[in-house]
């Protein structure tokens, strides 16, 4: 993630380095209310990340949750 790729969210914006961190891809997008997505890449699976969350610490669980299930895939 570059600089101006930053969620404005600090919880949110955590969780994605914690993603990247583990290996996992990244990707901003730049659409209204979509940020991005983190990727699995062995897997192809993804989640989608959203730029306004109705709760912030619900949506950096949900990438923690799928950070920790794709971590080891290989």
């Amino acid at each position: 993630m570059g600089l101006g790729d930053r969620h404005q969210k600090k919880d949110v914006e955590a969780a994605l380095k914690r993603a990247e961190a583990a290996g996992l891809k990244v990707t901003h997008d730049k659409n209204r209310h979509r940020w991005g997505w983190v990727i699995c890449c062995p897997c192809s699976k993804n989640v989608t990340v959203y730029s306004t969350p109705s709760s912030q610490g619900e949506e950096a669980n949900k990438i923690d949750q799928f950070t920790g299930k794709h971590r080891n895939c290989a």
